[in-house]
């Protein structure tokens, strides 16, 4: 185990995020895999975690640990020998692929990172902000507003492609553009390999590459700038710290579009929303009351849906469960009641 200056700090809430990383890793690697080339993928993983939990202090404070190290390389982390030898040495312990429930061995790779870095689990203070379930609706209608359109096809398709081209050098146009014709509606994987010079193709990849990350930054910042704003409204304390260290450097919008961009987000306009809402959300410390859903007065002559809530005057409030006619089954704290209503028109 290795052995740093000062406590590591990891706080526990992000155990997750290494649960969830160990348990794809060993879903991929097969039984007898050396445990050399399983710690190089781990320790690349555990980087990108940091990075994706804006845990980038920690990077830091591993660099100054145990030089020398260069923490912005993700690789650097995975290559250096000590590092290495410490996690192998802790995955030789734990017998990956020995006996005990499959189910654990996620579990005990985390125990394996945790040792081999020297890491302190840590709490982490509540400095939770809650606000209304319509502040969240207008942060989704906002990032929607950019989104919807940035994303649309074909125009993420037309934004890359140009974006890239603009990256190529003159001598590798003929290849982008036989590449180009292959690309698929969102320009984000070839749909056939076309016949190029293999160091040209690598180029025009390489330009591929970084105009998507450069166009979803783009597309992010835009739509995030404009939830920032209706967050405001309802919280000003909230909406700055969108732009506040989580930890060092890295702030909530970093983060946010780091895990948008990543190639496991589709980037389609849903769920590309979803994930920079979600990223604020977790790492701006907001938490969104319950929805509050309307309830109606119970009355024979109105029309009632399944999952309404009703308010009876004898049996007080409850759901819909069924309708059937002009009748309906309601669920109320003392069981099951039908009750007539007017049935909808068809």
């Amino acid at each position: 185990m290795l052995r740093p200056m000062a406590a590591l700090e990891f706080p526990k809430p992000s155990l997750r995020l290494l649960q969830e990383l160990a348990a794809r890793l060993l879903d991929s690697r097969k039984p007898g895999t050396p445990n050399a080339s399983f710690a190089r993928a781990v320790l690349v993983g555990f980087f990108d975690t940091c990075m994706h939990a804006g845990l980038d202090r920690l990077l830091s404070e591993l660099e100054q640990a145990h030089a020398p190290l260069d923490l912005s390389d993700r690789a650097t982390l995975a290559d250096h020998p000590t590092v290495s030898a410490a996690l192998v040495t802790q995955l030789d312990a734990a017998n990956l692929d020995g006996g005990g429930p499959r189910v654990a061995k996620p579990r005990q790779v985390v125990d394996c990172v945790i040792a081999a870095l020297g890491l302190t689990l840590v709490d982490e203070p509540d400095r939770t902000i809650t606000l209304d379930h319509a502040v969240k609706t207008a942060m989704v209608a906002a990032l929607a507003s950019v989104i919807d359109d940035a994303l649309a096809v074909p125009q993420l398709r037309d934004t890359i492609v140009a974006e890239a081209r603009k990256r190529c050098d003159p001598s590798q146009l003929g290849t982008f553009d036989k590449i180009a014709l292959q690309l698929d509606d969102r320009a984000m994987r070839m749909i056939k390999q076309p016949k190029v010079p293999l160091d040209a193709s690598h180029a025009v990849q390489r330009a591929l590459h970084e105009a998507r990350t450069a166009v979803f930054d783009r597309i992010s910042r835009v739509a995030i700038d404009r939830a920032k704003a209706k967050l405001e409204q309802a919280s000003p304390e909230a909406a700055a710290r969108i732009d506040q260290p989580v930890t060092l450097k890295l702030t909530p919008r970093d983060v946010a579009i780091l895990r948008a961009s990543d190639a496991r987000v589709p980037k389609m306009p849903e769920p590309f929303a979803a994930s920079l809402l979600e990223s604020l959300t977790e790492l701006s410390r907001i938490a969104w009351r319950a929805f509050e859903q309307p309830v109606r007065p119970y009355a024979a002559s109105q029309t009632f849906a399944v999952g309404e809530l009703v308010e009876h005057p004898k049996f007080g409030r409850g759901t819909v469960l069924s309708c059937m006619a002009q009748r309906i089954d309601v669920e109320f704290p003392d069981g099951k009641h039908t009750l007539v209503h007017v049935a909808p028109r068809k």
